[in-house]
């Protein structure tokens, strides 16, 4: 699952007024490709038409501007199926005990897919 949230614009340390994109760590496109599921030559393309300046020696594309890195950011999650996109949200341990205490006791009247029913009882208990 893909959360958009994960990916941040961060200031390069080696390359001044300058800033690339992070996704859980990994900042080269063929990894990047790997976690998002977007082929590699597609995010290279998305990159370029941004102004994404690639260095060689660290595999890493470079923007002089942080709001076309997060164009970037943002034309990479509308590719991304909505199947394949998740978000965070937090809940308290009463929250959470109600909500597997509804999936539990489900008549169908709500119509929970038994299949994505037991995923949230599976994240729930986790």
């Amino acid at each position: 699952m893909i959360d958009a949230a994960n990916f941040i614009v961060r200031n390069s340390g080696k390359k001044a007024g300058y800033c690339y994109i992070d996704y859980l760590g990994q900042y080269k496109i063929t990894d990047i490709s790997k976690e998002v599921g977007i082929e590699a030559s597609k995010l290279t393309a998305i990159y370029l038409e941004n102004g994404g300046i690639i260095d060689q020696a660290f595999e890493v594309y470079y923007f002089d501007d942080f709001l076309k890195a997060k164009k970037v950011i943002s034309e990479i999650t509308a590719k991304i199926t909505a199947g394949n996109m998740g978000k965070n949200i937090l809940f308290t341990e009463s929250e959470i005990a109600q909500i597997r205490k509804a999936l539990i006791n489900d008549s169908g009247n709500f119509g929970v897919d038994s299949k994505i029913k037991d995923k949230i009882l599976k994240k729930l208990n986790g």
